[in-house]
C-alpha cells in the first residue's frame, strides 16, 4: 500500500473520533447541569453530601477520632456518630427503619383482624342457619 492510502486511514481515523469526541462534550450533561434539573430539595441534599465528603476538615476531624481512640474497646464505626452530618442521616434512616417496622406490624394486625372477622361472620351464619332449622337452609 501506498503512503497516500495511509494518510487517508490517518485522516478518517482522526475523523471518526474526532466527532465522537465532539459529541460527548456536547451531548452529555456535565454534573451541575444534572443537579439543576433536581428539585430544591435534592440539591439542598446533594450540596450537603458533596459539602461532607470533599471537606478536609471532616477527614482530619474522623483521622483524629480514631487516632485518639486508637487504644479504646468501641468499634471504629461508633466514632463515626460524633460527625455531625452523618448524625442526621443516621436519625432519619434509624426513624425511617421504625416506620417501616411500624407499618408491617399494622399491616399484620389488620390481616389478622381481617381473618378473625371472617372467622365470626362464618360462625354467625352457620348460628343463623341452625334458627332457621332444616325447611329453609
Amino acid at each position: 500500500m501506498s503512503t497516500l492510502m495511509y494518510l487517508k486511514m490517518l485522516f478518517v481515523g482522526t475523523g471518526i473520533t474526532g466527532i465522537g469526541v465532539g459529541l460527548y462534550k456536547n451531548t452529555v450533561p456535565t454534573e451541575e447541569q444534572i443537579v439543576k434539573e433536581f428539585s430544591p430539595a435534592i440539591q439542598q441534599k446533594y450540596k450537603q453530601e458533596k459539602a461532607y465528603t470533599d471537606s478536609q476538615a471532616t477527614n482530619e476531624k474522623l483521622r483524629a477520632l480514631i487516632e485518639s481512640n486508637a487504644n479504646s474497646s468501641r468499634p471504629v464505626w461508633m466514632l463515626t456518630e460524633k460527625i455531625e452530618p452523618r448524625c442526621v442521616s443516621h436519625e432519619r434512616d434509624r426513624v425511617v427503619w421504625s416506620q417501616r417496622s411500624l407499618e408491617k406490624a399494622r399491616g399484620a394486625a389488620r390481616e389478622k383482624m381481617f381473618l378473625e372477622k371472617e372467622r365470626l361472620q362464618k360462625l354467625e351464619d352457620e348460628e343463623q342457619a341452625k334458627k332457621r332449622g332444616w325447611f329453609f337452609s
